[in-house]
């Protein structure tokens, strides 16, 4: 949104839209959750603007508009539609209803332990290596009793599930990257898959699509 030339509003203009890629939603979800994210965003009502917490969204999207609006900006600074147009998508997870307010709601929990932060780091540090439970655990400094124990409760899921998710999230980042020439079965080996089938049965159910179409959807690259 930041490139364009001119910007023309309607004579009829009632309204202002604002429309947000997937990717970068999830992406921003998944740094408020500071995990991966698998299943697709789901809002699942809707916010009054003339509301106290609704009236944010709008304060924000006037806010918006004015930058870019081409009439007081030449040539809107990119840094700054970047910055606002994430901190909307943020307002947005974080006050409409949706399938993950429950997990954002959660966020003031007690910091989650040392040693299950200790275990992640080294996941994403090693994410193509082969590695186990135990592995993991020595790693973070505990047992395995323990480790599994700060995975259920603070992320919902087994150690070696929460890695399947950080391999299988980052292989399709991968692939959809314009940038890269790598071909399917490089891109999962380098993200821990040594097994194409069993990488594409995965692929498929975590994401319903085989790995080829996320090829497909790369977007062409300029510098």
């Amino acid at each position: 949104m930041s490139s364009f030339e001119t910007l023309t509003p309607h004579v009829d203009l009632g309204h202002i839209g604002i429309a947000c890629e997937k990717s970068a939603m999830i992406r921003q979800l998944s740094t408020l959750l500071d995990a991966p994210v698998v299943n697709d965003i789901s809002f699942t009502g809707e916010i009054g603007l003339t509301t106290a917490r609704g009236a944010r969204i709008a304060m924000l999207g006037t806010l918006i508009w004015s930058c870019l609006d081409t009439s007081l900006f030449a040539h809107p600074p990119s840094m700054l539609i970047e910055h606002l147009l994430n901190a909307m998508m943020i307002m947005l997870l974080e006050t409409v209803p949706n399938n993950y307010s429950g997990r954002l709601a959660k966020l003031a929990s007690p910091a989650i332990p040392k040693h299950l932060k200790r275990a992640i780091e080294y996941m994403h540090a090693n994410v193509a290596s082969p590695m186990n439970t135990a592995d993991i655990a020595e790693a973070a400094g505990t047992s395995i009793r323990s480790l599994q124990a700060a995975f259920q409760q603070f992320k919902g899921t087994t150690p070696l599930n929460y890695l399947r998710t950080i391999r299988l999230e980052g292989a399709r980042n991968a692939l959809m990257d314009p940038t890269t020439s790598l071909s399917i079965a490089k891109i999962a080996q380098s993200w821990g898959f040594s097994h194409m089938g069993r990488f594409a049965a995965l692929y498929r159910r975590s994401f319903g699509e085989m790995p080829s179409t996320a090829t497909k959807q790369r977007k062409p690259f300029s510098e």
